[in-house]
C-alpha cells in the first residue's frame, strides 16, 4: 500500500488531473466537513466605557437610538443565515457563570443592567442572535497576555530603560495614526451600522491596526530587543491564546462558529484560522450587506 502511494505522489504533475496545490489540499482533506469559523470585527458599542478612546461627545453613538436598533436588527438577521451552533465573544472564561445568568435574565425579559451593558455587543448582537437561534448559551473566551505573568528579568519588562528612546518615526506615523482616528470616529458616526462593519472587516483596515504595533518593534537594542519582545508577549500572544480557547469550545465538524470580537484582533484571527487544518474560514463580508 505504501509503495503504491509513492509511485501515485511521483507521477509528473498534472497525471491525476490535481495540481499541486490541490493535491496538498486533498491530503489534508480540505473537501471535508471541518469546524467552519466567521469572524465578525466589531467596534465596541458601548464606546469609552469598554475601551480607551478619545471620541468627541458629539460624534459618540448610541446604539440604543431607534435608528441604530433597526440597523442591528437587520445586522443579527443577515448574521442567522450564517446558522452558527456557538456564538463567541469578547469575555474571559472565568466569567462564563455570570454570563450564562446574564443571558438567561435575557432570555426570561428580566435582564436588569445600565444602558452601557445593554448597548454593548454582547448583548445587542450576541445575546439577540442566540435567542433568536435558540442557543442555550454563549461562549467567553478571552485570554490575558502571556507578558504580565513573565518574570522582571525579561526583557520586556526593561521597557522603562528605553522609555525616552528617540526615533524620528515615532511621532511621525504616531502622528497619522492620531488623524486617521480622528477620521475613524467621523465615519463611524455618519455611517450605517453595516457599513461602517465593512469597513472594519476590510484586509486593508485590518492590516492597518497591526501597523500601528510595529511602529514600536524597533524600540529597545539588539541585545534587548524588548519593542519585539514586547510586540510577541502582548498582541501576538494574546490572539494565539484566544485562538486556542476556541479550539477547546469545539464538539463536532459540523460546528459553525460566530466570534464577535473587537476589530483589532482580526488580522491576527484571520491569519491563525486560515492557516489552521482544523477550520475552515467563511467570508463575514456577504453577511454585512447595506
Amino acid at each position: 500500500m505504501r509503495k503504491l502511494l509513492y509511485a501515485l505522489l511521483l507521477l509528473p504533475l498534472g497525471v491525476l488531473g490535481q495540481s499541486p496545490i490541490q493535491k496538498v489540499s486533498k491530503i489534508f482533506e480540505d473537501d471535508k466537513i471541518k469546524p467552519t469559523v466567521l469572524l465578525l470585527g466589531i467596534f465596541h458599542f458601548a464606546g469609552e466605557q469598554v475601551d480607551v478612546n478619545t471620541t468627541p461627545n458629539e460624534l459618540r453613538i448610541d446604539m440604543l437610538s431607534p435608528e441604530r436598533q433597526q440597523q442591528v436588527k437587520h445586522l443579527v438577521d443577515e448574521l442567522a443565515k450564517f446558522r452558527p451552533t456557538k456564538i463567541v465573544i469578547e469575555a474571559q472564561p472565568k466569567y462564563q457563570a455570570r454570563y450564562d445568568s446574564l443571558y438567561q435574565a435575557y432570555l426570561n425579559g428580566k435582564l436588569v443592567a445600565s444602558s452601557t451593558f445593554m448597548a454593548n455587543e454582547t448583548v445587542q448582537i450576541g445575546f439577540r442572535l442566540a435567542k433568536q437561534l435558540a442557543l442555550k448559551t454563549l461562549y467567553p473566551v478571552d485570554a490575558q497576555a502571556f507578558r504580565f505573568q513573565l518574570s522582571r528579568a525579561d526583557s520586556v519588562l526593561t521597557f522603562e530603560k528605553y522609555k525616552n528612546q528617540t526615533d524620528s518615526s515615532f511621532a511621525y506615523w504616531e502622528e497619522r495614526y492620531d488623524r486617521e482616528s480622528a477620521y475613524d470616529d467621523t465615519l463611524a458616526f455618519k455611517s450605517t451600522t453595516q457599513q461602517y462593519l465593512r469597513f472594519l472587516n476590510s484586509p486593508e483596515v485590518q492590516a492597518r491596526a497591526i501597523g500601528r504595533w510595529l511602529i514600536t518593534t524597533k524600540r529597545g537594542s539588539n541585545v534587548e530587543p524588548i519593542g519585539a519582545d514586547g510586540f510577541i508577549t502582548r498582541y501576538f500572544n494574546r490572539n494565539v491564546r484566544i485562538y486556542s480557547n476556541i479550539q477547546r469550545i469545539v464538539d463536532r465538524k459540523d460546528e459553525r462558529i460566530l466570534v464577535i470580537y473587537g476589530a483589532t484582533h482580526m488580522y491576527f484571527l484571520k491569519t491563525l484560522f486560515a492557516a489552521s487544518p482544523e477550520f475552515k474560514l467563511e467570508d463575514v463580508t456577504k453577511y454585512l450587506k447595506p
